[in-house]
């Protein structure tokens, strides 16, 4: 998605730099070395040197990002006078300190801040259980209100995190509400992942993304628990994560009978399966939706999947989805509920259709890359 705004930038006419590190998402895309500076649709990419790190080895997780905000200072700080950079833009990953750094940089620099925020920590963290509130968790508070007071825009994903910034006490003049929009694909265009057909009569239910800690997927593995006398409905997870293994013992028996793991597929072939599932689900514990949205959304609305969600009523995500008509909604924590629904969806199958005409209409208005960026333009020139 940031190659696209790039390139959306450096199309308008503004000379764009991306600075970052070589990519280590998934252990194939860490052996796929990238060159250290590399000219790509029409703009620059500078990739610092990192070590290599594990999701779970948290000392050398740490390390990195000292590592990286110390190639920042460089980067930004010690550019010639002619080439020094007017705005500056630093996402929500890794968290807080980034963003302040980079701040602070261009500000020494005499130039503008922006804070483009996927999530809002350190929120995000007390509310999934990641961390708990005390002495460390007050200053990323107290950077983190900085680096938005500071911030010439603050870009958030939903009117739910606009009201989160505010919940801080703090005025919102600077923030736009700017969402994602479907994945591109810069690898072609895939194909069906060899095993991952649905099979003949089946109603597949469908989650690809991270399996992490916000998503709250136990609900939906209780639920499949009481659909047994459903043959025909199946759960398949697609991607990985730290949740990946707690989920598999939590499927028990029934894991490859009605509940299927398939690991991580690249973005190109994985809009082949989400094409053919009859619901995509997404899910998230509960008050995370304040602090973050699941960008999955788009890539699902954008090919046509009904959605099946399990969110807080009160969310724009679930005001949207009853709205415009393209799927099913419950509350977190209520696999009873929750199985309930899925039977109603297999009952009224021979509708899914038409939620499908309506997921992607509503994708080409709000969430495809033609109808967002042309708002990046606007919002930079402006």
């Amino acid at each position: 998605m940031l190659r696209s705004i790039g390139a959306q930038l450096a199309a308008d006419g503004h000379d764009v730099t991306v600075f970052t590190a070589q990519p280590s998402y998934t252990k194939a895309t860490a052996e796929r070395k990238m060159p250290r500076n590399q000219t790509l649709d029409g703009f620059q990419v500078k990739r610092t040197w990192l070590l290599p790190e594990s999701k779970r080895n948290y000392v050398v997780r740490a390390l990195n990002m000292l590592l990286f905000m110390c190639a920042i200072i460089g980067h930004i700080l010690f550019r010639r006078k002619k080439n020094r950079y007017d705005l500056v833009m630093a996402s929500t990953m890794p968290p807080v300190l980034v963003a302040a750094t980079a701040r602070k940089c261009v500000h020494l620099r005499g130039g503008k801040f922006f804070y483009h925020m996927m999530d809002i920590y350190p929120e995000i963290a007390f509310t999934s259980g990641m961390a708990k509130k005390g002495l460390l968790t007050n200053i990323l508070t107290r950077i983190d209100r900085n680096n938005c007071m500071q911030a010439e825009k603050v870009v958030v994903l939903s009117s739910d995190m606009r009201d989160a910034i505010a919940a801080r006490g703090l005025p919102t003049e600077n923030v736009e509400i700017l969402n994602n929009f479907q994945l591109q694909s810069f690898d072609g265009e895939g194909a069906m992942p060899e095993g991952l057909e649905k099979p003949e009569d089946s109603f597949r239910i469908l989650f690809a993304g991270n399996l992490g800690r916000f998503q709250g997927l136990e609900t939906m593995l209780e639920a499949m628990a009481l659909l047994d006398d459903l043959p025909a409905v199946r759960f398949d997870l697609l991607g990985d994560g730290i949740g990946r293994a707690p989920l598999e013992q939590l499927a028990g028996s029934r894991r490859n009978q009605s509940i299927f793991f398939h690991g991580y597929q690249p973005i190109e072939n994985t809009v082949h399966v989400i094409r053919d599932c009859d619901l995509g689900l997404i899910a998230l514990n509960p008050e995370i939706y304040r602090y973050a949205y699941p960008s999955k959304t788009m890539t699902y609305l954008g090919v046509g999947a009904p959605i099946l969600l399990v969110i807080e009523a009160e969310s724009e995500l679930a005001k949207m989805v009853e709205q415009e008509r393209i799927g099913y909604h419950v509350e977190q924590n209520n696999p009873e509920a929750l199985a309930a629904l899925i039977r109603q969806a297999y009952a009224e199958r021979g509708d899914l259709d038409a939620k499908r005409a309506r997921s992607k209409a509503l994708a080409e208005r709000t969430f495809t890359a033609d109808a967002v960026l042309p708002r990046w333009s606007e919002l930079i020139n402006r």
